[in-house]
């Protein structure tokens, strides 16, 4: 029963850090319009401070404790590429967010184009790491094969 309830804190924080990222990859998107980007970046950085790096404590917590609950139910290819795949979306978010940073110190130096391409670019580089990562790990949870038992309980 711990276990069941476990999972379904586990996939609301999930989906708590997931609506987080979609929501700062469209402030990120508007910012390239808007003439105040820097109340955007402010935004951006809130949310990866109060939600995302939370939620991804969350995400960590209870998914080290799911996979002890039923370690011999998860292969472990699984439960690898399951920690590999949040380590690469942790790093492309926290890239990005340097990135972000830098593009808007650039901006506020007033930089050149090509500096404020690379950011840009950098950033878009990012965010597809990210993105890639979760599609992967989407994908994995949504695949999962249990490994086969030879005995053990």
């Amino acid at each position: 029963m711990f276990y069941d309830y476990l999972k379904i804190f586990h996939i609301l924080s999930a989906s708590l850090v997931l609506t987080s990222i979609a929501y700062s990859y469209q402030l990120w998107r508007s910012m390239q319009k808007s003439r105040n980007s820097f109340a955007q970046f402010t935004r951006i950085r809130k949310q990866t401070a109060l939600v995302i790096v939370p939620g991804a404590l969350v995400q960590l917590a209870t998914g080290f404790s799911l996979i002890s609950l039923q370690h011999y139910a998860l292969s472990e290819g699984w439960v690898g590429s399951s920690i590999t795949g949040f380590i690469v979306l942790i790093l492309s978010w926290m890239g990005f967010m340097y990135f972000l940073a830098a593009g808007q110190q650039n901006m506020a130096l007033n930089g050149s184009e090509t500096q404020s391409r690379f950011y840009r670019n950098a950033q878009s580089l990012m965010l597809m790491l990210c993105a890639l990562a979760l599609t992967a790990m989407i994908y994995s949870m949504a695949n999962r094969i249990a490994p086969l038992h030879s005995g053990a309980p």
